[in-house]
Protein backbone atom coordinates (compact mmCIF):
# COMPACT_ATOMS: atom_id res chain seq x y z
CA UNK A 1 0.00 0.00 0.00
CA UNK A 2 1.35 3.50 -0.97
CA UNK A 3 0.20 5.81 1.32
CA UNK A 4 2.06 9.22 2.30
CA UNK A 5 1.91 11.47 5.24
CA UNK A 6 0.96 14.36 3.28
CA UNK A 7 -1.76 12.03 1.80
CA UNK A 8 -3.37 11.47 5.62
CA UNK A 9 -5.26 15.12 5.22
CA UNK A 10 -7.97 13.04 3.48
CA UNK A 11 -8.66 11.24 7.06
CA UNK A 12 -8.16 14.10 9.15
CA UNK A 13 -12.02 13.85 9.34
CA UNK A 14 -12.81 10.72 8.91
CA UNK A 15 -15.74 9.72 11.74
CA UNK A 16 -13.21 7.06 12.70
CA UNK A 17 -10.26 6.37 14.50
CA UNK A 18 -7.18 6.73 11.88
CA UNK A 19 -3.77 6.97 13.27
CA UNK A 20 -0.11 6.35 11.44
CA UNK A 21 2.63 4.65 13.35
CA UNK A 22 6.07 3.36 12.50
CA UNK A 23 7.10 -0.50 12.56
CA UNK A 24 8.33 0.22 16.77
CA UNK A 25 4.92 1.79 17.47
CA UNK A 26 5.52 5.71 17.37
CA UNK A 27 2.47 7.96 16.24
CA UNK A 28 3.17 9.60 13.23
CA UNK A 29 0.11 10.87 11.99
CA UNK A 30 -3.49 11.04 14.00
CA UNK A 31 -6.37 12.13 12.98
CA UNK A 32 -8.87 14.17 15.58
CA UNK A 33 -11.26 10.81 16.49
CA UNK A 34 -8.58 9.24 18.05
CA UNK A 35 -7.11 12.22 20.20
CA UNK A 36 -10.64 12.76 21.61
CA UNK A 37 -11.71 9.29 22.10
CA UNK A 38 -8.46 7.89 23.14
CA UNK A 39 -6.14 10.49 24.23
CA UNK A 40 -8.34 13.66 25.25
CA UNK A 41 -6.38 13.73 28.45
CA UNK A 42 -2.96 13.87 26.68
CA UNK A 43 -2.96 16.62 24.00
CA UNK A 44 -0.78 16.26 20.95
CA UNK A 45 0.03 12.52 21.10
CA UNK A 46 2.57 12.53 18.15
CA UNK A 47 5.64 10.88 19.03
CA UNK A 48 4.41 8.68 21.57
CA UNK A 49 4.41 5.00 21.60
CA UNK A 50 1.01 3.30 20.76
CA UNK A 51 1.81 0.35 22.77
CA UNK A 52 3.17 2.30 25.84
CA UNK A 53 -0.32 4.48 25.83
CA UNK A 54 -2.52 1.05 26.00
CA UNK A 55 -0.42 -0.65 28.47
CA UNK A 56 0.59 2.85 30.54
CA UNK A 57 -2.65 4.64 30.04
CA UNK A 58 -5.44 2.47 29.27
CA UNK A 59 -3.91 -0.40 32.48
CA UNK A 60 -4.06 -2.87 29.69
CA UNK A 61 -0.72 -4.28 29.23
CA UNK A 62 -2.11 -8.06 27.52
CA UNK A 63 -4.05 -5.58 25.12
CA UNK A 64 -0.59 -3.63 23.97
CA UNK A 65 1.19 -7.02 23.61
CA UNK A 66 -1.15 -8.54 21.69
CA UNK A 67 -1.52 -5.56 19.28
CA UNK A 68 1.81 -5.49 18.79
CA UNK A 69 1.87 -9.73 17.94
CA UNK A 70 -0.76 -8.09 15.22
CA UNK A 71 1.14 -5.23 13.61
CA UNK A 72 4.32 -7.42 13.77
CA UNK A 73 2.10 -9.96 11.83
CA UNK A 74 1.47 -7.53 9.20
CA UNK A 75 4.93 -6.46 9.12
CA UNK A 76 6.70 -9.46 8.25
CA UNK A 77 3.48 -10.13 5.83
CA UNK A 78 2.92 -7.17 4.31
CA UNK A 79 -0.55 -7.97 4.47
CA UNK A 80 -3.69 -6.39 5.52
CA UNK A 81 -5.15 -7.58 8.43
CA UNK A 82 -8.29 -6.99 10.35
CA UNK A 83 -9.63 -8.07 13.21
CA UNK A 84 -12.73 -7.13 16.16
CA UNK A 85 -11.61 -7.33 20.35
CA UNK A 86 -13.37 -5.85 23.32
CA UNK A 87 -12.02 -2.87 24.94
CA UNK A 88 -13.88 -0.35 27.79
CA UNK A 89 -16.90 -1.99 27.40
CA UNK A 90 -17.29 -1.20 23.57
CA UNK A 91 -16.12 -3.76 20.58
CA UNK A 92 -13.62 -2.42 18.19
CA UNK A 93 -13.40 -3.74 14.48
CA UNK A 94 -9.25 -3.10 13.93
CA UNK A 95 -7.65 -2.65 10.21
CA UNK A 96 -3.88 -2.42 10.16
CA UNK A 97 -2.77 -1.49 6.75
CA UNK A 98 1.03 -1.75 5.38
CA UNK A 99 2.84 1.19 3.65
CA UNK A 100 5.41 0.10 1.72
CA UNK A 101 8.53 2.34 1.02
CA UNK A 102 10.25 2.60 -2.45
CA UNK A 103 12.32 -0.95 -1.52
CA UNK A 104 8.82 -2.59 -1.23
CA UNK A 105 9.51 -3.07 2.75
CA UNK A 106 6.81 -2.07 5.35
CA UNK A 107 7.96 1.39 6.95
CA UNK A 108 4.96 2.24 8.34
CA UNK A 109 0.92 1.15 9.14
CA UNK A 110 -1.79 3.00 8.82
CA UNK A 111 -4.60 1.92 11.52
CA UNK A 112 -8.31 2.33 11.33
CA UNK A 113 -10.57 1.35 14.69
CA UNK A 114 -14.09 1.84 14.60
CA UNK A 115 -16.61 1.47 17.12
CA UNK A 116 -18.88 -1.30 16.04
CA UNK A 117 -20.57 -1.76 19.81
CA UNK A 118 -24.54 -0.39 18.19
CA UNK A 119 -23.95 -3.01 15.39
CA UNK A 120 -22.85 -5.99 17.05
CA UNK A 121 -25.79 -5.10 19.77
CA UNK A 122 -28.31 -4.93 16.90
CA UNK A 123 -27.25 -8.06 15.45
CA UNK A 124 -27.78 -10.24 18.49
CA UNK A 125 -31.05 -8.09 18.99
CA UNK A 126 -31.57 -10.02 15.30
CA UNK A 127 -30.23 -12.96 16.58
CA UNK A 128 -32.59 -13.06 19.57
CA UNK A 129 -36.03 -11.88 16.95
CA UNK A 130 -34.84 -14.73 14.82
CA UNK A 131 -34.83 -17.14 17.68
CA UNK A 132 -38.03 -16.49 19.06
CA UNK A 133 -39.65 -15.79 15.02
CA UNK A 134 -38.28 -19.81 14.78
CA UNK A 135 -39.50 -20.67 17.98
CA UNK A 136 -43.11 -19.48 16.70
CA UNK A 137 -43.07 -21.10 13.21
CA UNK A 138 -41.67 -24.42 14.40
CA UNK A 139 -44.55 -24.28 16.88
CA UNK A 140 -47.20 -24.70 13.88
CA UNK A 141 -48.42 -28.09 13.17
CA UNK A 142 -47.35 -28.35 9.83
CA UNK A 143 -44.85 -26.68 6.93
CA UNK A 144 -44.19 -23.14 7.28
CA UNK A 145 -42.58 -20.88 4.52
CA UNK A 146 -42.32 -17.44 4.23
CA UNK A 147 -41.76 -16.35 1.01
CA UNK A 148 -41.00 -12.99 -0.83
CA UNK A 149 -43.10 -11.23 -3.80
CA UNK A 150 -40.94 -13.91 -6.65
CA UNK A 151 -42.70 -16.93 -4.35
CA UNK A 152 -38.82 -17.44 -3.67
CA UNK A 153 -38.70 -19.22 0.09
CA UNK A 154 -37.23 -16.78 2.06
CA UNK A 155 -37.16 -19.45 5.02
CA UNK A 156 -39.23 -22.04 6.68
CA UNK A 157 -39.53 -24.53 9.84
CA UNK A 158 -37.45 -27.48 10.79
CA UNK A 159 -40.93 -29.45 9.83
CA UNK A 160 -40.52 -27.91 5.92
CA UNK A 161 -37.33 -28.86 5.67
CA UNK A 162 -37.62 -31.79 6.84
CA UNK A 163 -40.34 -33.05 5.35
CA UNK A 164 -40.27 -31.36 1.28
CA UNK A 165 -36.04 -31.26 1.68
CA UNK A 166 -34.43 -33.92 -1.10
CA UNK A 167 -31.59 -36.30 -0.43
CA UNK A 168 -29.23 -33.42 -0.05
CA UNK A 169 -31.40 -32.07 2.76
CA UNK A 170 -32.07 -28.81 0.68
CA UNK A 171 -35.50 -27.50 -0.81
CA UNK A 172 -34.21 -27.54 -4.46
CA UNK A 173 -34.04 -23.99 -6.22
CA UNK A 174 -36.15 -22.09 -3.43
CA UNK A 175 -38.74 -22.13 -5.64
CA UNK A 176 -42.15 -22.89 -3.52
CA UNK A 177 -43.64 -23.77 -7.13
CA UNK A 178 -41.40 -26.28 -7.58
CA UNK A 179 -42.86 -28.57 -4.72
CA UNK A 180 -46.11 -27.68 -6.54
CA UNK A 181 -47.60 -30.70 -7.96
CA UNK A 182 -47.97 -29.50 -11.95
CA UNK A 183 -51.50 -29.26 -12.98
CA UNK A 184 -52.14 -27.31 -9.25
CA UNK A 185 -49.33 -25.01 -10.39
CA UNK A 186 -51.52 -22.20 -12.04
CA UNK A 187 -54.39 -21.71 -10.31
CA UNK A 188 -52.60 -21.34 -6.95
CA UNK A 189 -49.91 -18.98 -8.67
CA UNK A 190 -53.09 -16.80 -9.37
CA UNK A 191 -54.29 -17.23 -5.41
CA UNK A 192 -51.08 -15.99 -4.21
CA UNK A 193 -50.57 -13.03 -6.70
CA UNK A 194 -54.10 -12.09 -5.86
CA UNK A 195 -53.44 -12.67 -1.76
CA UNK A 196 -50.07 -9.98 -2.31
CA UNK A 197 -52.14 -7.66 -3.73
CA UNK A 198 -55.31 -7.81 -1.49
CA UNK A 199 -53.99 -9.12 1.81
CA UNK A 200 -56.68 -11.47 2.47
CA UNK A 201 -56.70 -14.89 3.90
CA UNK A 202 -56.52 -17.41 1.33
CA UNK A 203 -56.82 -21.18 1.72
CA UNK A 204 -56.42 -24.42 -1.01
CA UNK A 205 -55.92 -27.76 -1.36
CA UNK A 206 -53.49 -28.86 -3.51
CA UNK A 207 -51.22 -31.86 -4.23
CA UNK A 208 -47.08 -31.17 -3.10
CA UNK A 209 -43.92 -33.36 -3.74
CA UNK A 210 -42.50 -34.38 -0.88
CA UNK A 211 -38.76 -35.93 0.03
CA UNK A 212 -37.61 -34.14 -3.60
CA UNK A 213 -39.43 -37.11 -5.19
CA UNK A 214 -41.36 -36.10 -8.61
CA UNK A 215 -43.46 -39.28 -8.86
CA UNK A 216 -45.38 -38.77 -6.60
CA UNK A 217 -47.28 -36.36 -3.86
CA UNK A 218 -49.46 -35.73 -1.08
CA UNK A 219 -52.32 -33.74 -0.57
CA UNK A 220 -51.83 -30.47 1.78
CA UNK A 221 -54.23 -27.40 2.45
CA UNK A 222 -52.60 -24.19 2.06
CA UNK A 223 -53.21 -21.29 4.52
CA UNK A 224 -51.89 -18.07 3.58
CA UNK A 225 -51.78 -14.55 5.11
CA UNK A 226 -49.77 -11.89 3.63
CA UNK A 227 -47.40 -10.15 6.29
CA UNK A 228 -44.55 -7.09 6.51
CA UNK A 229 -40.93 -8.36 7.80
CA UNK A 230 -39.31 -5.11 8.41
CA UNK A 231 -39.82 -3.30 5.06
CA UNK A 232 -40.65 -5.89 2.97
CA UNK A 233 -44.16 -7.44 2.27
CA UNK A 234 -43.80 -11.61 2.54
CA UNK A 235 -46.70 -14.05 2.24
CA UNK A 236 -46.91 -16.59 5.28
CA UNK A 237 -47.63 -20.10 4.37
CA UNK A 238 -49.12 -23.04 6.40
CA UNK A 239 -49.20 -26.27 4.42
CA UNK A 240 -51.14 -29.13 6.72
CA UNK A 241 -50.73 -32.53 5.61
CA UNK A 242 -54.58 -33.82 4.76
CA UNK A 243 -53.71 -36.54 2.96
CA UNK A 244 -54.99 -39.01 5.21
CA UNK A 245 -58.40 -37.37 5.23
CA UNK A 246 -58.34 -37.33 1.43
CA UNK A 247 -57.64 -41.50 1.50
CA UNK A 248 -60.60 -41.51 3.97
CA UNK A 249 -62.60 -39.77 1.51
CA UNK A 250 -61.58 -41.88 -0.84
CA UNK A 251 -62.61 -44.87 1.28
CA UNK A 252 -65.55 -43.39 2.11
CA UNK A 253 -66.25 -42.80 -1.64
CA UNK A 254 -65.51 -47.27 -1.83
CA UNK A 255 -68.70 -47.50 0.70
CA UNK A 256 -70.94 -47.06 -2.53
CA UNK A 257 -70.16 -43.62 -1.98
CA UNK A 258 -73.03 -43.09 0.76
CA UNK A 259 -70.51 -40.01 2.32
CA UNK A 260 -69.25 -37.50 0.75
CA UNK A 261 -66.95 -35.20 2.98
CA UNK A 262 -64.68 -32.26 2.28
CA UNK A 263 -62.43 -31.33 4.88
CA UNK A 264 -61.01 -27.41 4.79
CA UNK A 265 -58.37 -26.28 7.20
CA UNK A 266 -57.73 -22.67 6.23
CA UNK A 267 -59.24 -20.79 9.97
CA UNK A 268 -55.75 -20.72 11.73
CA UNK A 269 -55.07 -18.10 14.06
CA UNK A 270 -51.18 -17.68 15.87
CA UNK A 271 -50.73 -16.73 19.41
CA UNK A 272 -47.86 -15.31 22.06
CA UNK A 273 -48.69 -15.69 25.61
CA UNK A 274 -46.21 -14.63 28.26
CA UNK A 275 -46.53 -16.21 31.07
CA UNK A 276 -45.22 -14.34 33.97
CA UNK A 277 -47.48 -11.31 32.56
CA UNK A 278 -50.05 -12.73 31.25
CA UNK A 279 -49.38 -10.23 28.04
CA UNK A 280 -50.50 -12.24 24.95
CA UNK A 281 -50.37 -11.52 21.14
CA UNK A 282 -54.01 -12.98 19.28
CA UNK A 283 -53.64 -12.59 14.83
CA UNK A 284 -56.83 -10.80 14.11
CA UNK A 285 -58.75 -14.45 13.06
CA UNK A 286 -58.29 -16.06 16.31
CA UNK A 287 -61.20 -13.54 17.80
CA UNK A 288 -63.47 -15.28 15.36
CA UNK A 289 -61.84 -18.67 16.18
CA UNK A 290 -62.48 -17.96 20.33
CA UNK A 291 -66.39 -16.79 19.49
CA UNK A 292 -65.13 -13.33 21.05
CA UNK A 293 -65.93 -10.17 19.85
CA UNK A 294 -63.12 -7.25 19.73
CA UNK A 295 -63.91 -4.57 21.63
CA UNK A 296 -62.13 -1.38 22.73
CA UNK A 297 -59.73 -1.14 25.59
CA UNK A 298 -60.22 -5.00 25.36
CA UNK A 299 -56.70 -7.14 24.87
CA UNK A 300 -55.69 -10.54 24.43
CA UNK A 301 -55.14 -12.29 28.14
CA UNK A 302 -55.35 -15.69 29.86
CA UNK A 303 -58.38 -15.05 31.00
CA UNK A 304 -60.52 -13.79 27.98
CA UNK A 305 -59.08 -16.67 26.30
CA UNK A 306 -60.82 -18.53 29.59
CA UNK A 307 -64.25 -17.26 28.32
CA UNK A 308 -63.66 -18.82 24.70
CA UNK A 309 -63.99 -22.48 26.50
CA UNK A 310 -67.14 -24.44 26.82
CA UNK A 311 -68.28 -24.54 30.15
CA UNK A 312 -68.42 -28.83 30.17
CA UNK A 313 -64.72 -28.45 28.98
CA UNK A 314 -63.53 -26.03 30.74
CA UNK A 315 -62.09 -27.61 33.83
CA UNK A 316 -60.61 -30.23 32.02
CA UNK A 317 -58.98 -27.77 29.41
CA UNK A 318 -57.32 -25.33 31.90
CA UNK A 319 -56.09 -28.08 33.89
CA UNK A 320 -54.12 -29.67 31.28
CA UNK A 321 -52.69 -26.10 30.34
CA UNK A 322 -51.57 -25.37 33.40
CA UNK A 323 -49.93 -29.00 34.11
CA UNK A 324 -48.20 -28.15 30.05
CA UNK A 325 -46.85 -24.95 31.57
CA UNK A 326 -45.68 -26.31 35.35
CA UNK A 327 -43.66 -29.02 32.86
CA UNK A 328 -42.44 -26.61 30.44
CA UNK A 329 -44.35 -29.41 27.69
CA UNK A 330 -45.95 -28.43 24.97
CA UNK A 331 -49.69 -28.06 24.26
CA UNK A 332 -52.15 -30.09 22.42
CA UNK A 333 -55.11 -28.97 23.33
CA UNK A 334 -58.91 -29.65 21.68
CA UNK A 335 -61.72 -27.90 22.81
CA UNK A 336 -65.04 -26.87 22.07
CA UNK A 337 -66.14 -23.11 22.01
CA UNK A 338 -69.19 -21.07 22.00
CA UNK A 339 -70.08 -18.27 19.78
CA UNK A 340 -71.90 -14.99 20.59
CA UNK A 341 -74.56 -16.76 18.73
CA UNK A 342 -74.86 -20.09 20.58
CA UNK A 343 -73.01 -21.71 17.64
CA UNK A 344 -70.43 -24.55 18.84
CA UNK A 345 -67.55 -25.39 17.38
CA UNK A 346 -64.06 -27.29 18.15
CA UNK A 347 -60.59 -26.01 18.07
CA UNK A 348 -57.41 -27.70 18.48
CA UNK A 349 -54.84 -25.46 20.52
CA UNK A 350 -51.11 -26.31 19.61
CA UNK A 351 -47.80 -24.54 21.24
CA UNK A 352 -44.45 -24.51 22.84
CA UNK A 353 -42.12 -22.56 25.49
CA UNK A 354 -39.90 -20.19 23.67
CA UNK A 355 -36.72 -20.57 25.78
CA UNK A 356 -34.16 -17.74 26.60
CA UNK A 357 -30.61 -17.76 26.27
CA UNK A 358 -30.60 -18.65 31.06
CA UNK A 359 -32.96 -21.60 29.63
CA UNK A 360 -35.85 -19.80 31.15
CA UNK A 361 -39.38 -19.97 29.61
CA UNK A 362 -41.78 -17.24 30.39
CA UNK A 363 -43.46 -17.19 27.09
CA UNK A 364 -45.74 -20.22 24.91
CA UNK A 365 -46.66 -19.33 21.42
CA UNK A 366 -48.41 -21.57 19.00
CA UNK A 367 -51.02 -21.79 16.73
CA UNK A 368 -55.29 -21.86 16.82
CA UNK A 369 -57.10 -24.25 14.00
CA UNK A 370 -60.69 -25.08 13.33
CA UNK A 371 -61.09 -28.93 13.48
CA UNK A 372 -64.58 -28.72 13.94
CA UNK A 373 -65.12 -30.52 10.43
CA UNK A 374 -63.00 -32.79 11.32
CA UNK A 375 -64.98 -33.86 14.27
CA UNK A 376 -67.91 -34.04 12.66
CA UNK A 377 -66.50 -36.05 9.52
CA UNK A 378 -65.40 -38.73 12.26
CA UNK A 379 -68.64 -38.79 13.95
CA UNK A 380 -70.61 -39.29 10.64
CA UNK A 381 -67.98 -42.02 9.49
CA UNK A 382 -69.08 -43.90 12.51
CA UNK A 383 -72.58 -43.38 12.30
CA UNK A 384 -72.66 -44.71 8.57
CA UNK A 385 -71.09 -47.84 9.47
CA UNK A 386 -73.44 -48.49 12.08
CA UNK A 387 -76.26 -48.00 9.89
CA UNK A 388 -74.16 -49.96 7.20
CA UNK A 389 -74.15 -52.69 9.88
CA UNK A 390 -77.66 -52.36 10.93
CA UNK A 391 -78.86 -53.07 7.30
CA UNK A 392 -76.84 -55.95 6.09
CA UNK A 393 -77.39 -58.01 9.82
CA UNK A 394 -81.54 -57.80 8.71
CA UNK A 395 -80.95 -58.82 5.58
CA UNK A 396 -78.55 -61.65 7.12
CA UNK A 397 -75.68 -60.55 4.75
CA UNK A 398 -72.03 -60.30 6.63
CA UNK A 399 -69.39 -57.92 5.63
CA UNK A 400 -65.73 -58.13 5.92
CA UNK A 401 -62.44 -55.87 4.87
CA UNK A 402 -59.31 -57.48 4.29
CA UNK A 403 -56.02 -56.17 3.82
CA UNK A 404 -53.38 -57.64 1.56
CA UNK A 405 -50.33 -56.65 3.43
CA UNK A 406 -51.31 -59.05 6.61
CA UNK A 407 -54.22 -60.31 5.51
CA UNK A 408 -55.31 -59.12 8.68
CA UNK A 409 -59.72 -58.56 8.52
CA UNK A 410 -62.10 -56.74 10.19
CA UNK A 411 -66.21 -58.23 10.01
CA UNK A 412 -69.44 -57.67 10.93
CA UNK A 413 -70.86 -59.92 13.72
CA UNK A 414 -73.52 -61.54 10.92
CA UNK A 415 -70.05 -62.68 8.99
CA UNK A 416 -68.99 -64.66 12.23
CA UNK A 417 -72.70 -66.32 12.63
CA UNK A 418 -72.30 -67.24 8.78
CA UNK A 419 -69.28 -69.48 9.87
CA UNK A 420 -70.65 -70.98 12.91
CA UNK A 421 -69.22 -68.20 15.59
CA UNK A 422 -71.13 -66.02 17.85
CA UNK A 423 -69.15 -63.07 18.57
CA UNK A 424 -66.26 -61.32 17.26
CA UNK A 425 -63.65 -62.69 19.89
CA UNK A 426 -62.43 -65.36 17.09
CA UNK A 427 -58.81 -64.16 15.28
CA UNK A 428 -60.28 -64.07 11.64
CA UNK A 429 -57.78 -63.89 8.25
CA UNK A 430 -57.90 -64.80 4.65
CA UNK A 431 -55.86 -68.04 5.83
CA UNK A 432 -59.10 -68.61 8.30
CA UNK A 433 -61.57 -68.47 5.50
CA UNK A 434 -59.90 -70.56 3.36
CA UNK A 435 -60.29 -73.35 6.44
CA UNK A 436 -63.55 -72.84 6.48
CA UNK A 437 -63.53 -73.62 2.67
CA UNK A 438 -64.57 -77.29 2.00
CA UNK A 439 -61.70 -79.07 0.84
CA UNK A 440 -63.56 -79.90 -2.55
CA UNK A 441 -63.90 -76.42 -3.12
CA UNK A 442 -60.80 -74.72 -1.54
CA UNK A 443 -58.08 -75.01 -4.22
CA UNK A 444 -60.81 -73.51 -6.92
CA UNK A 445 -61.83 -70.34 -4.99
CA UNK A 446 -58.13 -69.61 -3.64
CA UNK A 447 -57.27 -69.74 -7.94
CA UNK A 448 -60.12 -67.58 -8.58
CA UNK A 449 -59.50 -65.00 -5.45
CA UNK A 450 -55.68 -64.38 -6.27
CA UNK A 451 -56.07 -64.34 -10.10
CA UNK A 452 -58.73 -61.41 -9.66
CA UNK A 453 -56.02 -59.66 -7.72
CA UNK A 454 -53.86 -59.78 -10.41
CA UNK A 455 -56.12 -58.85 -13.14
CA UNK A 456 -57.82 -56.11 -10.63
CA UNK A 457 -61.29 -57.64 -11.36
CA UNK A 458 -64.01 -57.88 -8.46
CA UNK A 459 -64.47 -61.30 -7.10
CA UNK A 460 -67.76 -63.04 -7.19
CA UNK A 461 -67.71 -66.90 -6.03
CA UNK A 462 -70.15 -69.65 -4.37
CA UNK A 463 -68.75 -72.23 -2.41
CA UNK A 464 -69.58 -75.13 0.38
CA UNK A 465 -67.82 -73.94 3.81
CA UNK A 466 -68.65 -76.06 7.42
CA UNK A 467 -69.05 -74.16 10.22
CA UNK A 468 -67.01 -74.08 13.38
CA UNK A 469 -69.65 -76.73 14.43
CA UNK A 470 -68.81 -78.92 11.17
CA UNK A 471 -72.03 -78.00 9.46
CA UNK A 472 -71.69 -77.77 5.98
CA UNK A 473 -73.22 -74.57 4.07
CA UNK A 474 -73.27 -72.86 1.01
CA UNK A 475 -72.28 -69.25 0.88
CA UNK A 476 -72.59 -66.66 -1.77
CA UNK A 477 -69.16 -64.15 -1.42
CA UNK A 478 -68.65 -60.77 -3.61
CA UNK A 479 -66.14 -58.53 -3.19
CA UNK A 480 -64.38 -55.53 -4.84
CA UNK A 481 -60.67 -54.22 -4.88
CA UNK A 482 -59.23 -51.29 -3.23
CA UNK A 483 -56.27 -49.43 -4.43
CA UNK A 484 -53.59 -46.59 -3.24
CA UNK A 485 -52.96 -43.24 -5.43
CA UNK A 486 -50.06 -45.60 -7.17
CA UNK A 487 -52.66 -47.91 -8.57
CA UNK A 488 -51.80 -51.16 -6.23
CA UNK A 489 -54.30 -53.13 -4.64
CA UNK A 490 -54.64 -52.45 -0.69
CA UNK A 491 -57.64 -54.24 0.24
CA UNK A 492 -60.52 -56.20 -0.65
CA UNK A 493 -63.89 -54.86 0.24
CA UNK A 494 -66.84 -57.53 0.39
CA UNK A 495 -69.78 -59.27 1.72
CA UNK A 496 -71.30 -62.83 2.45
CA UNK A 497 -74.68 -64.35 2.24
CA UNK A 498 -75.61 -68.07 3.41
CA UNK A 499 -77.62 -69.13 0.87
CA UNK A 500 -77.68 -72.91 1.58
CA UNK A 501 -81.87 -72.42 2.30
CA UNK A 502 -82.58 -70.67 -1.15
CA UNK A 503 -80.86 -73.46 -2.95
CA UNK A 504 -83.47 -76.24 -1.09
Amino acid sequence: MSFSNNAFFLLKDYSESAFIIDIQGTILEANSVVISRFFNDLGDVHGMNVFDLISNVFHEPELAVSRKAMVDKVVSTGQYHIFDDESLGRVLRNSIYPIKNSEGNTARLLIIVQDITAQVLAEKQARKTEGVYKALIDAIPGSVFVLDKECLIHSSNDFAIELFSDHTGKIQHNDFFDLIFEEDRENLKEKLTELFNSGFIEADEVRMHTHGNRKRYDWFSINAQRAVIGTNEYLVLVCIDINRQKHDEARLIGYRKWMVMAMESGNTGLWDWNVKTDEALWSNKIWDLYGIKKVSGQHPSFKLWETSVHPDDKEAVIGALKQAVKLLADLNIEYRVVHPNGSISWVLVNGKPVFNSRGEAHRYCGIVIDITDQKQLGEEIHLTRELLNQALEKLHIGWFHTSLKDYSTIRTLEHARIFGYDTLNSDWSLSEFFKHIDIEDRERVQKQLFDSIANHKDFIVECQIRKADGEKRRIWASASLQYDKDGNVTHILGIVQDITDRLS
